[in-house]
């Protein structure tokens, strides 16, 4: 028995560290128990058609409420060549003109239709970037940022889908627009600044070719001058009138025009939205989440399972 005349020892600085220390981890480990239970519960309630079921009603909500339909205008065009020069002429030419002109074109055409200088065309005349970004739009599928051109080309690449053929230059063009008659006049001024493209391209390709052929042409001349012998003289008259075909057929495929845009269906006037697929996108959406939910639910059971061992 402690003798009422004296007093316990008091604490030292070093024991009120340990017992701090001491509550906190009682306070943790509580914690941990509570949120394990809570997690244990919503495991319980959350159930595999709570889920889908939620999923698919939310889903619903934006399809049939937010989400605007869009009209669909298509255009299907031909890029057709025109018929090469002369093999001797074309030889050379060759290295001027390049490789497999279909392929080339047509990469260069779904380029230029996807590119900023196209957009900037279409946005002078219908006012795209005031159009995409309108308040009236869709809250979850609108430009929130119009000034930024790199988010405004990327809205604009979703609104114009390209489906190109490179191997036989077939070109099919889908125009999506809130108004029907906009989708179709956005295609036809797609498909005549797309043709314009192209002609000044080959504008550009004949001066060049034109250009090497009169260069060649000059060479040649110097060398009959310059010729020494005989010998060298037939060589020289031969390179002159190769040079001399040449730039004929140089400057007679410069004064025509070389690519053609054939529209094999105009740019439509559709009579009904197509899109968004709402019926498609719901059921997709929710065979996805309740893949997504079997998944988890597989992977949690296998943790839990491994922790009890």
């Amino acid at each position: 028995m402690s003798n009422p005349g004296t007093t316990a020892p008091a604490r030292t600085g070093r024991d009120e560290p340990k017992q701090g220390l001491a509550g906190v981890l009682g306070v943790g480990k509580a914690f941990g128990s509570s949120l394990k239970d809570t997690l244990g519960g919503v495991g319980l309630r959350v159930s595999f058609w709570s889920v889908v079921g939620g999923v698919a009603l939310l889903t619903s909500i934006y399809y049939f409420v937010f989400a605007e339909s869009l009209y669909d205008s298509q255009a299907i065009i031909s890029i057709q060549n025109k018929a090469s020069v002369a093999s001797g002429v074309s030889s050379i030419l060759g290295s001027t003109l390049g490789g497999s002109a279909t392929s080339s074109q047509s990469t260069e055409t779904v380029s230029y239709i996807d590119s900023m200088e196209m957009l900037r065309i279409l946005d002078k005349q219908f006012r795209l970037r005031d159009l995409y970004s309108s308040s009236s739009r869709n809250p979850f599928w609108r430009l929130w940022f119009p000034s930024v051109d790199e988010d405004f080309l990327w809205f604009y690449q979703f609104m114009v889908e390209i489906d190109s053929q490179t191997d036989v230059g077939i070109m099919t063009i889908d125009v999506l627009d809130y108004d029907r008659h906009r989708a179709q006049k956005i295609n036809q001024t797609i498909v005549a600044e797309t043709e314009k493209f192209m002609n000044q391209i080959n504008a550009m390709m004949g001066a060049q070719t034109t250009k090497f052929a009169r260069t060649e042409l000059e060479n040649a001349v110097k060398a009959v001058k310059d010729a020494k012998d005989p010998q060298e003289l037939s060589v020289a008259e031969m390179r002159l009138s190769a040079a001399q075909q040449a730039l004929a057929a140089a400057e007679g495929a410069a004064n025509q025009q070389q690519v053609f845009i054939v529209p094999i269906s105009a740019p439509s006037l559709p009579t009904e939205t197509t899109k968004p697929e709402r019926l498609f996108d719901i059921i997709s959406i929710t065979f996805v989440s309740a893949l997504i939910y079997a998944v988890g639910f597989l992977m949690w059971s296998n943790v839990r399972d491994h922790r009890k061992a």
